[in-house]
């Protein structure tokens, strides 16, 4: 079911609970509290004519309303009168609720007594998520009740300013907060009938717990126990969706009769298996960026670029294809476009849409699937695999909701395709693209990080860094600066499950800097979070396909609203951690002659002859026959390589010249060049097989 005003954020309900919520217990018209004659569509069709009545009333106030009295018309016209169609009855709280000695000022409770949940109900002229002008309080609405929660009992609570509701859970161990938002403005503007029937369903008073007693009780508690039963099934539903879709996809170039070019190329071996595996990977990638960022509301709301180029428009085609235009190819030349439109701000402007150039969608990371037909029949039959699934006893189709995913879930379609190794057969005049059981996971021990090895890593190796560079702050502005100014790096990142734990913890550390609010707010967070990922994170892995997964993971976790994605080249990079020059002063002295050693397999006299011949130039060197001067320019290199830390990501313009500048520090016959091959050269005489079949 795809809805335009219902959002789940931080894993709080199944991704896939909206699709199934009338199949769940407490959802009969007697857990409504109504008798057997009426049904829950009849209750949601007079809440709906009574709200959209309240709504008509309450835009005509607020029209007329000035700044002092916003807060009073909003409650008093509208969230009161609306929730109590849901069956609440509201307590106005005249005084602040005290924890620990500090005061929330929280509006109202959801029944008599402190014991009963929450209702935080603001003005419409506040952001939930943003702090309120001078005089109105130190905490944003949403920070407010989060914080409440927190260092309370209470599991449950609302927070709302009349265009939008919230239900937020107690998050006090997790840097993602767990909440329910409906976008009431668009769900009554827009006549959303059916999802009011779920705002019903999810945000009726019997939902809630009754008091602090039974709260672990209540429907919503049971639904966010089920999500987290049901995390497994969904990596599970990942890893074979993926592998589906890259079957179709290589299968699908490689028998278009346009592909010839394509062909050749794997035939003559010009393009391995592996190969073209990364780039049909590649292409997976985009298409999981933008499934999650259309889902979540961070593109564009351009009715053309809906209609037209959207992800979300292939999925709908996809769930119930057209039979005519399977043959045709127009849909991946569609997606093509798009591709080239996210690289120029220009064109992407056209659409709204902001310039995500980088890495992700450059022709070079797929240059040959670039120029590449697709039909319609093979892209839709992609698509479905990674929108849809049918989970474990059950018989119906469910889809995938990207918007909730949880980025980590990344992780576990790494792991299974390390379990694939990409084969080429020849069947009849076309190649067939498949997978063989491949080695590779086990040879370099790569394994899904458990979520909660993960949780005591960040807060044991990390947490106590930041509490004493934060400590020995005098200001927000040193503090901000200690945080952003710390390195987190992951030697074997894999697809990221550490470094984006850390980026979200630091997020959240540095939005608490800024905002002054213990819990601030997810807006807050994820804009921290993206300054975090751009100036502290570094990973290292020796798998290219995990390097480019974590790049995803982490352009998925830092992407806001706006902005183009962040140059992450010189940050997450693909290398062996463990083998190399970890120090450069080993390069002024040579090659040691023990790098020539014979071991078993080698030829011991030509080990000899090339133990002499280094020792002869090492002595050359020494007599500067054959210069090498480490020092050269090592410090105008570093400067230059620190000013990438200074170049922001906030427009494309700033990402294209860091990556100009990268290029140009890193291009062949520079100083970086030289000493990085003198370095590859240095460490290659140890693992050089020495026999004559290998050095001719």
């Amino acid at each position: 079911m795809k809805v335009l005003t219902i959002r789940l954020e931080g894993g709080v309900l199944a991704p896939d609970i909206l699709d199934k919520l009338t199949e769940l217990p407490g959802q009969k018209p007697k857990d409504f509290g109504l008798d057997g004659r009426r049904t829950i569509v009849d209750e949601a069709s007079t809440a709906w004519a009574d709200a959209k009545s309240f709504w008509d009333s309450y835009q005509r106030r607020l029209r007329r309303a000035d700044e002092a009295s916003q807060t009073t018309v909003t409650r008093e016209q509208w969230v009161l009168p609306l929730l109590e169609t849901l069956e609440y009855k509201l307590t106005f709280q005249r005084a602040g609720s005290v924890v620990e000695g500090e005061i929330y000022p929280i509006s109202h409770r959801a029944g008599d007594g402190d014991e009963a949940p929450p209702v935080h109900i603001v003005g419409s002229d506040q952001d939930l998520g943003r702090r309120p002008p001078a005089g109105r309080g130190r905490k944003s609405p949403h920070a407010l009740l989060q914080e409440y929660l927190n260092r309370t009992e209470h599991l449950w609570g609302i927070v709302t300013n009349g265009q939008t509701l919230r239900i937020l859970r107690q998050a006090p161990y997790v840097a993602r907060q767990a909440y329910i938002e409906f976008d009431l403005q668009a769900m009554l503007e827009g006549d959303q009938f059916d999802e009011f029937i779920l705002l019903l369903r999810l945000a009726h008073r019997t939902r809630l717990p009754r008091t602090v007693a039974d709260a672990k009780d209540c429907l919503l508690e049971q639904y966010h126990q089920q999500a987290i039963d049901e995390g497994s099934r969904i990596r599970d539903g990942l890893r074979k969706a993926v592998a589906k879709a890259i079957l179709c996809l290589g299968d699908g170039f490689l028998r278009h009769p346009k592909n010839g070019a394509l062909r050749d190329q794997v035939r003559s071996g010009v393009l391995s298996p592996r190969d073209l595996y990364r780039q049909l990977l590649h292409l997976v990638y985009r298409l999981f960026f933008l499934l999650v960022a259309e889902e979540r509301g961070l593109l564009t709301e351009n009715p053309l670029y809906q209609r037209h180029y959207s992800i979300t428009r292939l999925q709908g085609l996809a769930a119930d294809p057209p039979t005519a235009p399977q043959r045709f190819d127009d849909l991946y030349l569609s997606l093509r476009t798009l591709f080239h439109l996210l690289r120029k701000e220009e064109l992407a402007d056209l659409l709204g849409l902001p310039a995500l150039n980088g890495d992700l969608f450059s022709p070079i990371e797929m240059p040959e699937l670039e120029e590449a037909h697709l039909t319609n029949a093979e892209l839709l039959d992609a698509v479905y695999h990674l929108s849809y699934y049918v989970p474990r006893e059950e018989k119906v189709r469910r889809r995938v909701n990207y918007a909730a995913l949880d980025v980590e879930e990344l992780g576990s379609v790494y792991e299974s395709l390390l379990e694939l190794e990409p084969v080429l057969t020849e069947s009849g005049a076309v190649p067939r693209f498949s997978f063989s059981t491949g080695s590779e996971r086990k040879s370099t021990g790569s394994y899904y990080t458990p979520r909660e090895l993960v949780h005591e890593l960040v807060e044991s190796a990390l947490v106590p860094v930041v509490a004493e560079r934060l400590d020995a702050c005098k200001n927000d502005d040193e503090r901000e600066e200690a945080i952003l100014s710390l390195s987190v790096c992951d030697p074997a990142c894999g697809s990221g499950h550490f470094l984006l734990a850390a980026a979200r913890r630091l997020g959240r550390e540095l939005a608490k800097v800024r905002t002054g609010e213990e819990e601030p707010s997810p807006e807050t967070t994820r804009e921290a979070t993206r300054d975090v990922i751009a100036r502290c994170i570094h990973g290292v892995d020796k798998n290219p396909l995990a390097v480019e997964l974590c790049k995803v993971a982490l352009w998925i976790e830092g992407h806001t609203r706006g902005k183009p994605l962040s140059f992450l080249n010189h940050r997450i990079r693909c290398g062996d951690s463990l083998v190399g020059v970890a120090d450069l002063s080993v390069l002024e002295e040579g090659i040691p002659d023990g790098a020539y050693k014979a071991v078993t397999g080698d030829d011991k006299k030509l080990a000899t002859a090339l133990r002499a011949d280094n020792r002869r130039e090492r002595k050359e060197r020494a007599a500067g026959l054959m210069p090498f001067d480490l020092g050269r320019d090592l410090d105008s290199l570093a400067a230059k390589a620190a000013e990438l830390t200074t170049i922001r990501d906030d427009h494309p313009q700033d990402v294209s010249r860091k990556a100009q500048l990268y290029a140009s520090l890193r291009g062949t016959g520079t100083d970086w060049w030289r000493d990085w091959m003198a370095a590859n050269l240095w460490t290659a005489a140890f693992f050089a097989e020495l026999t004559s079949q290998n050095q001719s």
